[in-house]
């Protein structure tokens, strides 16, 4: 494992925005929402993203539905970078190395569950870098390349939605999520200069009209894993293992 040192303004910037943590319930509620239901955060962006198939499928519009196809690359090449760095650098998040300088939300019986299931369910996972927002940033980087007006709400939306609860928390310093930012825009910008990816794209399209059933259940899939941060593919692994035990 690669040690990953973060600079004295890492640990200032996450510090400033955690200091506000733990003294109001409402912003803590409001931030743990955001942090913990995928259906406020992730679902909304894959919303958009299928909604700009629709269009393209009501209006004609090759481009729209490759637009889509081209967002569903840049997810695979981004997180695919992300998961071989998560596994090769060493990078603890700020509320597990900075201890007890982190402050913890005021959370009651009903929200006692969206702080545990937020970053308790995986606190020894690296945080450098962000995959959750590499995540959203590739899909917002693709609705910009889209409509200049629907992708920077989608950026201003993944910095409210995504950045700044990480940072509220100290779950993520800004590096992390900076470097996950830039990773999901190359991923993007270097899909659009392949010809080999407009090719396959022309090709999933023929076979959408040729099996507009078996591709519509699997969008569909697609779609619902997607908004779900893949939570089933990171999980398998560990249901494997715990069955090959026994």
């Amino acid at each position: 494992m690669i040690d990953f040192p973060h600079q004295s303004w890492d640990v200032a910037t996450v510090l400033f925005f955690n200091k506000f943590c733990g003294k109001s319930q409402l912003l803590d509620t409001l931030a743990l929402i955001f942090l913990s239901v995928d259906a406020l955060r992730t679902a909304i962006l894959v919303a958009l993203t299928v909604g700009i198939w629709q269009y393209g499928k009501s209006k004609s519009d090759i481009n729209a539905q490759k637009r889509v196809i081209y967002i569903l690359f840049s997810i695979v090449i981004t997180l695919g970078i992300i998961e071989i760095l998560n596994a090769l650098i060493e990078s603890p998040r700020p509320i597990v190395s900075l201890g007890n300088l982190i402050y913890s939300p005021i959370t009651t019986s009903d929200t006692q569950l969206l702080w545990r299931e937020g970053w308790v369910r995986n606190p020894k996972h690296g945080s450098f870098p962000s995959d959750t927002i590499a995540l959203l940033a590739a899909i917002a980087t693709g609705l910009f390349l889209w409509n200049r007006l629907l992708g920077t709400c989608a950026f201003i939306f993944v910095f409210i939605a995504g950045i700044l609860p990480r940072l509220y928390f100290g779950l993520h310093y800004a590096s992390d999520m900076f470097i996950g930012v830039i990773i999901a825009i190359g991923s993007t910008l270097l899909i659009e200069r392949i010809t080999f990816f407009k090719s396959i794209s022309e090709w999933i399209l023929k076979f959408e009209s040729k099996f507009p059933y078996i591709f519509g259940v699997t969008g569909f899939y697609l779609a619902y894993i997607i908004a779900e941060k893949f939570i089933l593919l990171r999980k398998l692994p560990v249901w494997i293992r715990t069955m090959l035990r026994h």
